[in-house]
């Protein structure tokens, strides 16, 4: 009893850390349901913890129970509530439609224009309460601006269902962003009104665009593009190899504007500011620089987040600034786990579905590793910085942004590879590099370009910030051809990625001894990353794609019209094997076969004529019922249709099966079901 109080004792304050822990947790628990659950059991998850914490208020073993309770009843009901606000899915018309509606956007992509269509309709209909996206042909050369009036044909496709059971979910991604369909032109874009020059946002986003323009006048695309990329977020021009060398380089956090460049620019006012409110003594002797230095960096961090385009994770970078600017206010830690804790229970609050994207995880990943980790080794740094030589200051910075890299880099590629099934193994050089050179030579150069385009001097900042783009660049192509540059890593299961994320969260959130118990969870997250094996058989939802893992390699049973995307998707299950086509001894006129190490015999059956005896069946038509027997599975073009994406495991007792249907389940943002 001893030990706990004394336990206890040495972790007062840290026990509310784990509220937003709680509410994250429940988001999940939510998300990983398989039904929608009824509205009112959030409320009354929340009614009965809110009494709970009444009841034990006086005994703080209860209390910390109830709270947690309460603050996971709070992130499922806000979950539910989130997820009832937003407008139902399109029923999208089938072949081509005409549409008519308002340009909210203009993006330049490698292949063409996309236009974004809020609010739009179809023909004559109702106002859609979703966005539509439409690729114009690349002949239309008709000139467009934001808020344009416009009319159009073109052929829609609703989001995607998932690749494989457990693969990423486009349809959930595209409810929650208000997207309802995307499509293709297959005419000319017609404007019936042209766009009237008001409102902010149309503002803002002509400003934008004006921003984009006159750099790439002085800038080649190569560069140009990542500078466009940084000062407005338009980053549809960059080119397409180019963008890939930066995610091979580890690279891809300075091309998404979002936190490391609110925090630059905050930095940056916050430092100029500083320097020059103390300048003058009378000034300096009356004000309170460090808090004014604060609000002008904050200031100066909103600007360019509605520069850039006030998307999510901007805004939720701009938050967690907000705190820290307030935290300088009031005197305080500018970063703190307390604040990191707010600002995630803000976010849930706020948009509860952000705790399933990869910039919440990533990020609060890597603040969270930094916070605890320097204040873990605050005592050697100390001692590394008292030094005055110019050669142990410079060591000591290296030492800073190694250890920031690693850190950082350390907490967060787990989630990495847990969203993109890739690893980047030289990501701490290139950001040793890269990272200070973005800071402290082309995001100020970038900043002053934008205070001298009104006087038609943009050029003289806007040409040296080219010369620190260009090197970036290069450092990221000369890395791109190392070996092994890109790691393609399979999936990772949910089970994995919630040990090492449960185990880091142990590890940072508690002060005393028992956090250690933190690295077995990581390890056990690696050992079951490690046991998981990837299905012996794999169909795409329309049964085109048939994947079979044979003892010679990968084969893949390919029909006329079948989704390379889908196929692409699929290569991440077998990062390091390639598909081939069934060997033509192993074929004849009714199929393939397969016997494969665990003893199993995989037919994929062309003909439904004929029905061969084995244990399973698989095939890209419909059979009809033709090879249903007691004690065998066939799996055909019908099952699929129903069940979508199929992966079928081949065990002792026979093949273990799952399936997008039993992996969705039934809610809102998946699309209804074949009965």
């Amino acid at each position: 009893m001893g030990a706990l109080l004394a336990w206890i004792e040495a972790e007062r304050g840290r026990f509310t850390l784990f509220l937003p822990v709680a509410m994250g947790a429940a988001v999940l628990a939510y998300f990983g349901l398989k039904a929608e659950p009824p509205l009112w059991l959030g409320g009354v998850f929340v009614l009965t913890a809110l009494i709970a914490l009444l009841t034990g208020w006086r005994f703080p073993p209860t209390r910390f129970a109830a709270a947690l309770a309460l603050a996971a009843a709070l992130g499922f009901a806000r979950a539910e509530f989130r997820t009832k606000a937003m407008p139902p899915m399109l029923d999208v018309p089938y072949g081509t439609v005409a549409l008519t509606g308002s340009i909210a956007s203009i993006d330049t992509l490698p292949t063409g224009r996309r236009l974004t269509i809020a609010p739009a309709q179809f023909q004559t209909g109702p106002i859609l309460a979703r966005a539509l996206h439409i690729k114009l042909r690349n002949t239309d050369t008709t000139a467009l601006a934001t808020g344009d009036a416009i009319t159009l044909r073109a052929i829609l496709f609703t989001p995607e269902r998932p690749a494989y059971p457990g693969g990423w979910d486009a349809t959930r991604d595209a409810y929650f962003s208000g997207l309802g369909a995307s499509g293709f032109a297959i005419g000319p874009v017609s404007i019936t009104a042209q766009a009237k020059p008001s409102g902010m946002a149309l503002r803002v986003r002509g400003l934008r665009e004006a921003i984009a323009d006159r750099i790439m006048v002085v800038l080649p695309q190569e560069t140009g593009s990542i500078a466009v990329t940084l000062l407005t977020g338009l980053q549809s021009q960059i080119p397409g190899p180019e963008h890939q060398d930066f995610i091979t380089a580890g690279l891809a956090h300075l091309l998404a504007v979002a936190g490391l460049h609110v925090g630059i620019v905050m930095g940056l006012f916050f430092t100029a500011s500083r320097f020059l409110l103390s300048r003058p003594e009378r000034l300096a002797l009356h004000l309170p620089v460090k808090p004014a230095a604060a609000i002008i960096a904050l200031l100066a961090g909103g600007c360019y987040a509605l520069l850039t385009g006030t998307h999510l994770p901007i805004l939720r970078s701009l938050a967690m600034a907000s705190l820290v600017t307030m935290g300088v206010i009031a005197g305080r830690k500018a970063l703190s786990l307390r604040g990191l804790a707010l600002a995630a229970t803000v976010l849930l609050l706020a948009t509860p579905e952000a705790i399933i994207g990869v910039s919440f995880q990533m990020s609060f990943s890597a603040v969270i590793a930094l916070i605890t980790g320097y204040s873990a080794v605050s005592h050697w740094f100390g001692r590394l910085h008292e030094g005055t030589s110019h050669a142990h200051r410079v060591l000591a910075h290296g030492v800073g942004l190694f250890t920031t890299s690693l850190l950082a880099g350390g907490a967060s590629m787990p989630f990495a590879a847990y969203q993109f099934q890739q690893m980047e193994p030289y990501w701490i050089l290139a950001n040793l590099v890269a990272v200070p050179l973005t800071a402290l030579w082309v995001m100020p150069l970038g900043l002053l370009s934008l205070a001298l385009m009104p006087l038609g001097l943009g050029y003289l900042a806007i040409v040296p910030m080219g010369w620190g783009i260009k090197i970036i660049v290069w450092l990221a192509g000369a890395i791109a051809t190392w070996p092994d540059a890109m790691l393609r890593v399979p999936p990772m299961p949910d089970l994995a990625i919630m040990l090492f994320a449960t185990g880091l969260i142990w590890l940072c959130l508690w002060r005393s001894r028992p956090r250690l118990l933190g690295l077995p969870l990581m390890a056990a997250a690696l050992l079951v990353y490690l046991a998981a094996r990837p299905p012996d058989a794999l169909l795409s939802p329309d049964a085109r794609l048939i994947a079979v893992q044979t003892p010679s390699g990968l084969v893949l049973q390919r029909q006329p019209k079948a989704n390379s995307y889908t196929l692409n998707q699929w290569q991440a299950l077998w990062p390091s094997q390639s598909f081939s086509p069934p060997a033509p001894d192993a074929c004849d006129a009714t199929g393939c076969r397969f016997s494969l190490p665990s003893g199993n015999m995989v037919v994929l059956l062309s003909t439904p004529q004929t029905c061969p005896s084995a244990p399973l069946i698989i095939s890209p038509t419909m059979l009809r019922g033709i090879c249903d027997t007691p004690g065998r599975t066939v799996i055909d073009r019908l099952f699929t249709y129903r069940n979508g994406a199929t992966a079928i495991w081949l065990t002792p007792s026979g093949p273990n099966i799952e399936t997008d249907r039993a992996e969705q389940g039934v809610r809102p943002w998946v699309p209804a079901w074949p009965r």
